[in-house]
C-alpha cells in the first residue's frame, strides 16, 4: 500500500520534498559564514560576555561605551549587581545596535548561570543581583 502512495507523487512533488529536506538539514546543522558577528556563540561565562561586551561596544558612543566599560569590569570582578544595573542603563539607551543588543543578552545569559549557581550555594548577593537581573529581562 505505500508503494502505491509514493507513484502517486508527482516528480514535482519528490523534488519539493527533497527540497524540504536539504533546508531542514541545513538549517539543522546551523549553517553559516564564520565570523558572522550576529550569529557568535553565547559566551560561556560572565568573564567571556565582558569581552565580548566590550568589544562590540568599542565604536559606540562615548556614554554607551563608557557604561559597557563599567559593566564588563564588574562582570570580571564578579559584581554582578554593578553589571546588571550597567547593562540595563546600555539597554535603555538609544541607538544600540542589533549586535550589541545581542551582546548584552548574551551577558545576562552568562550571569544567569553564574548566579543561579552562586545561590544554590548560599550567596546573598546572587540573590539580590538575581532578582534585578530578572527585572531586566521583565523590561
Amino acid at each position: 500500500m505505500q508503494t502505491d502512495q509514493m507513484k502517486v507523487l508527482s516528480p514535482f512533488a519528490r523534488i519539493a520534498a527533497f527540497r524540504l529536506a536539504v533546508a531542514v538539514i541545513m538549517v539543522m546543522s546551523g549553517c553559516h559564514r564564520s565570523g558572522d558577528a550576529v550569529r557568535e556563540a553565547v559566551p560561556r561565562n560572565p568573564k567571556e560576555a565582558a569581552s565580548q561586551l566590550q568589544r562590540v561596544f568599542e565604536s559606540a558612543p562615548p556614554d554607551l561605551k563608557r557604561n559597557a566599560e563599567v559593566a564588563s569590569e564588574a562582570m570580571r570582578k564578579g559584581d554582578y549587581e554593578s553589571a546588571v544595573v550597567a547593562l540595563q542603563v546600555i539597554r535603555s539607551g538609544q541607538n544600540v545596535t542589533l549586535e550589541q543588543g545581542i551582546a548584552i543578552h548574551h551577558s545576562a545569559v552568562a550571569m544567569e548561570a553564574k548566579l543561579v549557581n552562586a545561590m544554590d550555594a548560599g550567596d546573598e548577593n546572587a540573590k539580590r543581583a538575581y532578582q534585578l537581573l530578572k527585572e531586566l529581562k521583565r523590561n
